[in-house]
């Protein structure tokens, strides 16, 4: 009787065994047609049908729009418009959250100084189930086990691991809030330059509306001396093609503004539509003085948020060296425990313990080796990539002390330009008056005066343009200027390092 019972047990487990290869087999063979959870219906039905996800992202992000109350019915300055891209643009958001997710690292960091308390409870029905008791016509042991247990853990030794990583991690938040203070200054320029140019363009229509005005009063000039017979009627109609030429400019010059006015608001983080005033700035430009060039690189070195940032990239790297230098030394622990353990429900019997521990890697495959090895390349390579971006920097600096000596000099330039051309049109003017002078004449100097008076708009603008971009390619930001008033925070402590990297170099 207990060979029939045995056998037929085999027989079942092979039966089954025989039918679980089967449908694994046929669940292979149909792999690619099965949708069992049912995500392949978000696949659109062919390369050329258009994809429609269950709900879109728009729908599950949150969006504000944060307008101060009083923006829309105030004149704003430079200051005021930098200091609201500052609170709404996204990107500072993003690059503050960023040194508030680094800064939380270093906490996570530091807790491993810290023991460690856990607590367990365990309830557990078991039965032994042996060959024996299969043959046997004794039923099973079947019983209750009820534990609970505090534990504590404590590293004392790792060799120097655990502050390896929180000088890595330091160094990192470092590194992300030097990163943010690159992006501060970098959403000061855009709303500058944005600023400047709605400045530009409100200058350019003005320039629009008088060429109109001007020309209108040419239209009038040549039909009263038309209608007096001194002059054909080919005068009339060329100074109202030159009317017609100037409505048109006027459009254009209109339609910059507008846009311009929505570049400004969208730097500030504002909806597009928001509708602003911004206050005029001084028409006299003085000349920038001639500064020594290699002081003006060492300020950019000392005060520049993406030198100090790839500084601390360095700091983080050179952590990690010793990270990886730690793995050969031993690990010593402490831990202790206590808690009780019965076969009823409220364990009655106490347990303890008290131990230390001790782990030494004798062999990892040559692990710890390769480690130290790519933590000192990584560490090159940090290096490698300071002395890049600082090659970087000091050619941004030539470039923008340059183009800033351009823009005072185009600015006397365009001043000249404009005198003489308004003089002509004067001339121009009286002499058709009198009957000395021509239409075309009249037209010309017309022509020529507005084409001064733009280029002065443009140099204007591309000397505001060019000292911002000088301002921040040396470290002084309109932000650095406004706020703080000197240099970023913080440039003291790696100017060691940057020392470092500079004698290496040499």
């Amino acid at each position: 009787m207990r060979t029939r019972l045995i056998a037929s047990r085999r027989m079942f487990y092979l039966c089954a065994t025989t039918v679980a290869a089967l449908l694994s087999i046929c669940s292979c063979a149909h792999l690619d047609s099965m949708d069992p959870l049912g995500s392949m219906s978000q696949v659109p039905e062919s390369p050329a049908a258009v994809y429609a996800p269950f709900s879109r992202p728009e729908d599950q992000v949150e969006t504000r729009d944060e307008v101060p109350p009083d923006i829309t019915a105030r004149i704003l300055t430079l200051a005021d418009c930098v200091r609201i891209g500052l609170e709404l643009n996204p990107a500072t958001k993003s690059t503050w959250e960023a040194v508030r997710s680094a800064a939380a690292r270093v906490g996570e960091e530091e807790s491993t100084y810290l023991p460690e308390v856990d607590f367990s409870a365990i309830a557990v029905r078991e039965k032994q189930v042996t060959f024996q008791s299969l043959q046997s016509t004794q039923p099973p042991n079947t019983g209750n086990l009820f534990t609970t247990a505090f534990a504590l853990n404590y590293l004392l030794f790792d060799g120097g691991q655990r502050a390896s990583r929180v000088g890595g991690v330091q160094a990192d938040l470092q590194s992300v809030g030097f990163q943010h203070n690159a992006g501060l200054q970098n959403v000061a320029l855009k709303v500058e330059q944005s600023y400047y140019t709605l400045l530009a363009t409100q200058w350019s229509l003005q320039v629009a509306e008088e060429t109109v005005r001007n020309n209108e009063s040419h239209v009038r000039l040549a039909q009263a001396r038309f209608d007096a017979g001194l002059v054909p009627r080919s005068d009339v109609l060329k100074a109202a093609t030159a009317k017609a030429d100037a409505d048109l400019a006027l459009v254009g010059a209109r339609d910059s503004v507008r846009i311009a006015e929505g570049t400004l608001v969208s730097a500030m983080g504002l909806k597009v539509s928001t509708p602003v005033k911004i206050a005029e700035v001084p028409e006299s430009m003085h000349p920038h003085e001639a500064e020594d060039m290699e002081r003006l690189l060492d300020e950019a070195a000392k005060n520049r948020p993406e030198l100090l940032a790839a500084a601390s990239k360095v700091k983080a790297k050179q952590a990690g060296i010793q990270e990886a230098k730690s793995q050969y030394w031993p690990k010593i622990g402490a831990n202790a425990g206590y808690g009780w353990i019965d076969n009823a429900f409220f364990p009655n019997h106490d347990q303890w313990a008290v131990g230390v521990t001790l782990n030494v890697p004798l062999f990892t495959g040559f692990k710890r080796q390769y480690q130290v090895k790519r933590a000192k390349t990584d560490t090159e390579q940090a290096r490698a990539d300071y002395m890049s971006q600082l090659r970087g920097v000091e050619l941004e600096v030539w470039t923008a002390y340059s183009r800033l000596i351009e823009a005072d000099e185009a600015i006397q330039a365009a001043k000249t330009f404009v005198a003489s051309a308004d003089e002509s049109a004067r001339l121009a003017d009286g002499e058709y008056k009198a009957g000395t002078g021509n239409i075309i004449a009249l037209i010309d100097a017309q022509t020529a005066l507005t084409t001064a008076r733009n280029r002065l708009v443009q140099a204007r603008f591309a000397w505001y343009i060019a000292r911002a971009q000088f301002e921040k390619a040396i470290g002084r930001s309109f932000i650095a200027r406004a706020e703080t008033g000197g240099s970023d925070p913080g440039s003291k402590d790696i100017g060691g390092l940057r020392s470092e990297i500079r004698n290496q170099e040499e």
